[in-house]
């Protein structure tokens, strides 16, 4: 039984327990700046200081966010320099959505030279939709599209647990910071998850680059044309590395698939649960989704998006509803993805064909209003 807060620290200690099985001596570095929805991070570190040790974890506040992400870029350089007592170090930064604004130059940067083979990080954004507890409403998503960034979004504490092992392997296997979409409900609700050594156990994707494969590491300070190069390795390789891992591991899938299905539902996160929760206020559970001919594509990595996924469930339906919180993000993808297929099925999200508002762009999405929706 945890909450959003133990869950972050249990994600760290199973990650050393994983690299441990898996012959790695690696080490955790856990750094980042509170605020509401994170603000209980550090507290609950500190208060588990003793088993942060003995699973050789570190945790030190930042002095502000970029300093924090400064840092956690500084572990994926450990064997740049002699004496590493480490095979590598995994790290945390987190921070609320507006500490992401404000540390985009340090992300993307960072983001930029990459990730130790044995190390990764995870970049958790306390995203506040309803501006509870912040100054405003906020949501991360296009900042991590900005810096290049996956994205992994957490639907409930389960998905925390199960995403962050992924995150640190896809971390790993791309070369790529990932970015953690930890909204507010998430962060704040508390429930039991299944946990257990095989619970998470991450197929490694192998991407053919310029005739070899691609093992991203991190790189060194660049100049000239070699920063060309690296965005182009970024854009045509390591996002691609990230695509494949989501299609290996299942980080996107296809939760009901009636033979005769014509509507789709694709969300993600935790809208996932609200649009489950609006079905059901509707009388629409599992069955009667299946006799409605109502399928759902849960999207577990929002970017970038893994296409064979999405083109497998659009295959034979007549329309689309993409469901998502805040500003169309998704919607766009699947837009662009879908646009020159064969049998294009109708695409409808934040308005419907016509032009009219379905669904709101501005504050919290809630069940009663995915409910509305679905009824027009």
């Amino acid at each position: 039984y945890l909450n959003g807060m133990q869950a972050l620290l249990r994600l760290m200690l199973d990650q050393r327990r994983h690299d441990q099985r898996n012959g790695l001596n690696t080490a955790g570095f856990v750094c980042g700046y509170p605020g509401s929805p994170v603000g209980g991070v550090d507290a609950e570190m500190d208060r588990n200081r003793k088993l942060l040790d003995e699973h050789h974890i570190v945790h030190r506040p930042g002095l502000n966010e970029e300093l924090a992400a400064t840092a956690a870029f500084g572990t994926q350089t450990l064997h740049q320099v002699p004496g590493a007592k480490y095979d590598g170090v995994f790290a945390m930064w987190f921070g609320k959505a507006p500490g992401v604004d404000r540390t985009g130059d340090a992300l993307h940067h960072h983001n930029f030279r990459g990730t130790a083979r044995h190390g990764g990080v995870l970049v958790v954004a306390g995203d506040d939709p309803h501006a509870r507890s912040t100054i405003f409403p906020s949501d991360s998503n296009a900042a991590f599209y900005k810096f290049f960034m996956p994205i992994l979004a957490p639907g409930n504490i389960q998905d925390v647990l199960d995403f962050g092992l992924h995150g640190y392997a896809l971390s790993r296997a791309s070369g790529l910071w990932v970015g953690f979409k930890f909204v507010t409900d998430v962060a704040d609700s508390a429930a039991l998850a299944v946990v257990g050594p095989d619970r998470v156990v991450p197929i490694f994707p192998e991407v053919t680059y310029d005739g070899s494969i691609l093992r991203p590491t991190v790189r060194p300070n660049e100049a000239g044309p070699p920063l060309i190069e690296g965005e182009r390795r970024i854009v045509h390789g390591q996002l691609e590395i990230a695509r494949r891992y989501a299609a290996l591991n299942n980080l996107n899938r296809i939760v009901v698939r009636p033979p005769n299905a014509k509507i789709g539902i694709i969300t993600g996160g935790k809208t996932y649960f609200d649009v489950r929760q609006a079905l059901l206020d509707l009388g629409l559970d599992e069955a009667r989704l299946r006799d409605a001919g109502i399928a759902i594509l849960k999207m577990g990595m929002l970017y970038p998006v893994e296409p064979t996924i999405v083109e497998e469930f659009a295959e034979g339906l007549d329309e689309i509803f993409v469901i998502e919180d805040k500003r169309p993000f998704l919607e766009l993808f699947i837009k662009e993805l879908l646009y020159n297929s064969p049998h294009r099925p109708r695409i409808v999200g934040k308005t419907d064909e016509s032009g009219q508002i379905l669904l709101p762009s501005h504050g919290e999405l809630s069940a009663d209003a995915i409910a509305r929706a679905l009824f027009q």
